[in-house]
């Protein structure tokens, strides 16, 4: 019995594995070249920003989402520096954000005012996002006017603030001080408000647009609330809002430094381009 052998193969299967072998080896480089370039392209790191949920403009919860005048600020200054940084802006209590950087655990919160003494936890701040304007709202028959002067022997004026603000100014601190004022914290504006509309408090201090926004909101939705007694009794503050950075930190975030100088770059480029809308109607 005969076997003939059959040659491996002829020039054509040779033609064929090589070409199919190169098809193959082309498409693993294409693949591998696409995974590169997706893996250059991702973010490098992911900042999370702390953002006060109840600060109506500016910064607040509505339907489950996070929203705000400095909320798309940021948020359009975050698009142009998002080939490094992914950022990321959680919404918290506002005592309790201000507590978790001071402790360390966050990297920034936002929008606090410069209290550089106060808060000797939040260094450097961003450049600013806007002046805002702290008033106080008194109920008819109070008045914060003159405090220096009113006599201490009187029933102390009870003032409302948002918990973990700091908005004395010097005169309201020395008021405290002599027990001329007392000082109760509640958790946001609405909160206050309707203290002030039940008189639970005489009078109440924040920022004059927020303060607007939420009694006229109050309006709204809860007509048979009578806000006629509550009138603005005197402008208190102007301070600019920040985005607040904890004071240590670099090696926990040690990309810390380039970050603030990519965000505050792309926070004045946005605000160089657009001037923000104040819808409180």
């Amino acid at each position: 019995m005969r076997f003939r052998i059959a040659p491996l193969t002829t020039n054509s299967a040779v033609h064929h594995v090589v070409k199919n072998g190169f098809s193959c080896m082309g498409k693993l480089m294409l693949m591998l070249l696409l995974f590169t370039t997706r893996s250059f392209a991702e973010p490098q790191y992911r900042v999370s920003i702390m953002v006060d949920e109840s600060y109506p403009p500016y910064t607040y919860m509505i339907n489950g989402e996070l929203n705000g005048i400095y909320v798309d600020l940021v948020r359009q200054a975050a698009r142009l520096i998002d080939s490094k940084y992914q950022v990321e802006l959680v919404p918290v209590p506002w005592k309790r954000g201000l507590a978790d950087l001071e402790h360390g655990t966050a990297f920034a919160i936002m929008p606090p005012y410069k209290h550089i003494q106060k808060r000797p936890y939040i260094w450097p701040y961003s450049v600013p996002l806007l002046e805002e304007v702290v008033v106080a709202y008194c109920n008819s028959g109070f008045t914060l006017k003159n405090i220096e002067h009113r006599d201490t022997s009187e029933t102390p004026i009870n003032l409302g603030i948002n918990a973990g603000y700091l908005i004395l100014d010097d005169v309201l601190t020395q008021a405290l001080a002599q027990n001329k004022i007392q000082v109760w914290e509640n958790k946001d504006t609405y909160s206050n408000v309707m203290k002030l509309v039940k008189g639970r408090i005489d009078c109440y201090l924040n920022d004059r647009l927020s303060t607007v926004l939420v009694m006229r909101n109050i309006k709204r939705s809860e007509p048979d609330i009578d806000l006629n007694g509550v009138l603005e009794d005197r402008v208190v503050l102007r301070r600019t809002a920040h985005i607040g950075y904890v004071k240590d930190g670099l090696e926990q975030y040690p990309y810390k430094l380039d970050f603030i100088a990519q965000m505050d770059e792309a926070l004045l480029k946005v605000m160089a381009s657009q001037t923000p809308e104040l819808d409180i109607n």
